[in-house]
């Protein structure tokens, strides 16, 4: 690639670099599913009902891709094993809805949720919008960021330890030595490429089994485009 001779040295080199690449990514992706396999999750058992309600009060109808985002979800919680899952969409496509829908069936069965995301101002946005959607359910939210101080804190904290809030939206905050959850089983991690592979293991460590694993991130195109590129045959 450095030192071609000819073009056609260029042409091997970069075949030889996205043949490498993807190989990485099927090697360790392999590695992590039997890692995984060896785990013991939570069972949440799907509650028809409970999902037909929660659609049902939407203001708008779910997608082909949601729904099937959700089922695929809600059939992981069933399994012995915890969800390792990375939910991927445009801004405004409705990851936070399809999240939503699996705190609510996580909720239904006595688990808490623990969003969390990079910045406060995406947590406060997530907050919004899941209180939004579960608030006539009587699905209690959290945000617990570096703006929530002294007594309000503190309150959180035993909230959350005693179970009264069943979904706690938050920052770097939710992975402090405070902070105990009573029964945590669905973690959604937002941007989950802004958080190193430590972060999301302190996350998942407060629970008694490991928890369910939902990463959500955008689509980048760019990156996508780049990948298309060097994995198209001329």
């Amino acid at each position: 690639m450095h030192f071609p001779k000819t073009a056609n040295d260029i042409k091997q080199a970069r075949e030889r670099l996205a043949f490498e690449e993807l190989f990485q990514l099927l090697l360790a992706s392999q590695l992590n599913r039997q890692a995984n396999a060896t785990l013991t999750g939570w069972h949440i058992p799907f509650g028809q009902k409970v999902v037909a309600e929660f659609v049902k009060q939407l203001p708008f109808e779910l997608t082909g891709a949601q729904r099937r985002a959700a089922w695929e979800i809600i059939q992981d919680f069933e399994r012995k094993t915890p969800m390792n899952r990375l939910l991927q969409g445009d801004v405004g496509s409705g990851k936070t809805v399809v999240a939503g829908l699996g705190a609510r069936q996580a909720a239904h069965a006595g688990f808490q949720s623990a969003l969390m995301a990079p910045t406060e101002i995406l947590a406060n946005q997530h907050a919004e919008t899941l209180t939004r959607l579960l608030s006539p359910f009587g699905v209690t939210v959290g945000l617990l960021t570096g703006n929530v101080k002294g007594a309000a804190r503190k309150t959180l904290y035993k909230q959350i330890a005693h179970g009264s809030v069943d979904i706690v939206v938050g920052t770097h905050a939710l992975i402090q030595g405070a902070v105990t959850f009573h029964k945590l089983g669905f973690v959604v991690i937002d941007e989950q490429h802004r958080f190193g592979v430590k972060q999301r293991q302190e996350l998942l460590k407060k629970s008694k089994h490991m928890p369910h694993l939902l990463g959500a991130d955008c689509l980048r195109r760019a990156r996508y485009q780049h990948f298309e590129r060097i994995t198209q045959r001329p």
